[in-house]
């Protein structure tokens, strides 16, 4: 189930990228980087996200929930992280575009999430 997860999320990312890379006429501008560097950030997140949740099914109620804080404070970490570089380094990428990007991908993969997370969880209860 992780793999159908990851590829849909990879798939859902790619799709938008090129989309918007050729709304944007290629790849020169700085609000079109930001984009997809928003849409990569997002999709690492959710991915390394689901693996660790993935990991906890098996164990027991402490591992899961200690997976999912963990997941949550990484994501917070690295997404703050790299905000924080581009606004003080990174002049080839827009921090509004990267920003907004990223906001839009997670909400998105967010929901991708908790349908893997409930579907998990009921298969469990059910013994499949």
């Amino acid at each position: 189930m992780i793999l159908r997860y990851a590829a849909l999320v990879l798939l859902i990312a790619a799709a938008c990228s090129a989309a918007i890379a050729f709304w944007r006429g290629g790849l020169e501008s700085p609000v079109t980087r930001g984009v997809l560097l928003g849409a990569a950030l997002a999709s690492f997140g959710a991915i390394a996200g689901m693996a660790l949740l993935a990991w906890s099914y098996g164990r027991g109620q402490t591992q899961f929930f200690g997976a999912l804080v963990i997941g949550i404070l990484g994501r917070l970490l690295v997404f703050g992280g790299v905000l924080v570089y581009v606004a003080l380094r990174a002049a080839a990428f827009d921090l509004i575009a990267s920003a907004a990007s990223l906001l839009g991908f997670y909400v998105v993969f967010q929901v991708l999430e908790m349908r893997f997370v409930l579907k998990g969880l009921a298969g469990r209860r059910s013994g499949a």
